[in-house]
């Protein structure tokens, strides 16, 4: 099995490039509307996303907003969840219409949900694995600088974890898995022999990223201080961050569709044919 990340990228691109249009109508709707509504209807949102904030502050704040936090962020996650499966689809090679892709995005929420729940649990048991037996060799050397090595080691666990259940939702959709199990079992196998070179990839990218949104949000949020009216703050920093999180969305289902295809061996051939 090959694994070329060049090769990805470039495939990734030409997808995002070919459908751009659509891709375009399907991120807007699901992600940036979404975003958007995050920023208008939890109040302080600001605040509440400000790595600067005080800890204290922040906890009253979250507790305030705990309401309007769940419900616009389960709503805004379902859309995403069904955005980010349309689009998986639009770029398959079954070519769907843009209604049947949107279709197969809700249709696979509840499945991605149970994929989201399974990450958190084997993320909670590898946490739980790693801190316990380093917590307590700190306490028993008295060097509680030890915990440092359990952080970076669940950090790196969660890219690993992360990596290797990446092609659960490609195979929900375009091999139309909807037991979650069945998913993530599927995206185990299908990353298992090149797990590390998945995992630097998507480690690498995820680093991009967080500089990236670092930059954008710390220089919009600078334009929408100067702004100074809230409402029109308010939308500068939804409208960057949700056009940043449509960019990124587009290209991130891209490069699963792209990675899919190469971990199942689809041939460029195969590919180029459907295109026609």
């Amino acid at each position: 099995m090959n694994f070329d990340m060049s090769q990805i990228w470039s495939r990734a691109m030409e997808l995002v490039r070919d459908n751009f249009q659509l891709l375009a109508v399907i991120a807007g709707i699901f992600l940036l509307l979404p975003t958007l509504a995050t920023y208008f209807f939890i109040p302080d949102i600001q605040n509440l996303i400000d790595p600067t904030a005080d800890p204290e502050v922040l906890a009253a704040q979250m507790q305030e907003s705990l309401g309007p936090i769940m419900g616009v962020g389960l709503i805004s996650m379902v859309f995403q969840f069904a955005g980010y499966g349309a689009m998986v689809a639009l770029m398959g090679q079954n070519r769907p219409t843009v209604g049947e892709a949107v279709g197969t995005g809700f249709k696979i929420v509840p499945s991605t949900i149970g994929v989201f729940l399974i990450f958190v649990v084997a993320y909670f048991i590898i946490a739980m694995v790693i801190m316990i037996p380093i917590t307590m060799l700190a306490g028993a050397a008295g060097a509680p600088g030890l915990a440092a090595i359990a952080v970076v080691l669940i950090l790196a666990m969660i890219v690993v974890l992360l990596a290797r259940m990446s092609m659960s939702m490609p195979v929900m959709v375009l091999e139309h898995t909807l037991n979650p199990f069945k998913a993530v079992g599927r995206s185990l196998k299908l990353t298992g022999p090149k797990q590390w070179q998945i995992a630097l990839f998507w480690g690498i990218l995820t680093l991009s990223y967080i500089v990236i949104a670092l930059l954008v949000t710390g220089v919009f949020g600078v334009i929408a201080a100067i702004a100074g009216d809230s409402f029109v703050g308010t939308l500068i920093l939804g409208l960057a961050n949700g056009v940043m999180g449509m960019i990124i969305a587009m290209i991130v289902c891209g490069l699963a569709v792209a990675m899919y295809d190469q971990l199942t061996g689809a041939s460029q051939t195969d590919i180029e044919t459907t295109f026609e």
